[in-house]
Order: C-alpha cells, then sequence, then structure tokens
C-alpha cells in the first residue's frame, strides 16, 4: 500500500516521503494516527505544500534542540541508589532512571533520548548522551550516589589494595660470603 507521510516515522521517512508498506502496518498504525494519508491525485497536488510546512517545522524543531542542547550539556544529576561499601550498585542505574531524575530537575525530553551504552553498575560519576534530534546530541553528568537500605548516604570504602608480591629471598650464606655461587 502506497502511503503519503504527514510526520516522520522512525525507520520510515520523513513528511511528504511516500512509501510503500505493508496494508496492515497502514490500517492498524499510520492510518488511524493519522500518521499518513494514502496515495491520491489530490494528495499529490497539494505535496509541495505539505513538504514546505515541513521543512518549516523542522527548522523550528532544529533551533529549539540545539539550544536546549546548550543549555543542558554539561548539567549534572544526582541518582540516589543502594549500594555495597565498595560503590557496586545492587541492580543499576538504566535509561529510564536518568529519564525520571532530568523531569524531576525540571528538563522535559522523550524517554528515548537518553541512550546509554551500558547501565551504570557502580556508584560515581559518569556521562550520559543525550540525543535530542537527529545528529543534535549533549552530554550530562550522571553522579550515583550510594545510600543504604534506609536511604542514608555512604561514603565509599576504596578496597585495600592487593599487597606486592615478595621479591623471592634468596639463600642466605655466611656474613663472609662462603657458599655464595660466583
Amino acid at each position: 500500500m502506497e502511503l503519503i507521510l504527514l510526520e516522520t516515522v522512525e525507520g520510515l521517512g520523513r513528511p511528504g516521503d511516500q512509501v510503500k508498506v505493508r496494508p496492515g502496518y497502514a490500517r492498524n498504525y499510520l492510518l488511524p494516527r493519522r500518521k499518513a494519508v494514502p496515495l491520491s491525485a489530490d494528495v499529490l497536488r497539494n505535496l509541495s505544500k505539505l513538504k514546505a510546512k515541513a521543512e518549516a517545522e523542522e527548522r523550528a524543531m532544529i533551533s529549539t534542540m540545539e539550544d536546549l542542547a546548550k543549555r543542558i550539556s554539561g548539567f549534572q544529576v544526582q541518582i540516589p541508589a543502594r549500594a555495597t561499601e565498595e560503590g557496586h550498585l545492587f541492580g543499576s542505574v538504566t535509561d529510564k532512571d536518568v529519564h525520571t531524575a532530568l523531569g524531576a530537575a525540571g528538563w522535559t525530553l522523550p524517554l528515548r533520548a537518553v541512550r546509554m551504552a551500558a547501565h551504570l553498575k557502580e556508584a560515581g560519576l559518569a556521562e550520559v548522551a543525550l540525543h535530542l534530534h537527529g545528529e543534535i546530541t549533549a552530554t550530562i553528568q550522571v553522579e550515583v550516589v550510594p545510600v543504604d537500605s534506609e536511604g542514608n548516604r555512604m561514603t565509599i570504602v576504596a578496597p585495600a589494595p592487593e599487597p606486592a608480591p615478595a621479591a623471592p629471598v634468596e639463600a642466605a650464606g655466611d656474613e663472609a660470603g662462603e657458599g655464595a655461587p660466583d
């Protein structure tokens, strides 16, 4: 089934794009949510207006997201998490936890903007990338604060350093040096 997209659909296209999709995807998702319209002569006549409107909205979105990236870049958020005395977390800090903490700090972002390579499993400071729109990204600092079971802040005890391996002791001879090989 051929459609004209009315808004950006991730993995499919941008507004004004002519796409071919399976009928079920069109009937059950794209058409009821008004993300696309069936291809017709009337729609093709209005396609230039649709594309111009979409480009204007895209420019406005890019401008807004670039401004947001400048403001949020370097922002630091603290997330309390239960941890051992060495700083290992019971569980991990996920994308959703970072998104919730940003929302509590007053930032409004979609959940899909927070993309972490791996969940945070240690207490301390970590950098997290925010993918705001297309190629627009910002980096924030996430501090995972270790807390005990009652929610009290803990100090991390650094594990004791491994003792250095002892140097092999050579067989000691007389004080005069007898018995030592030459």
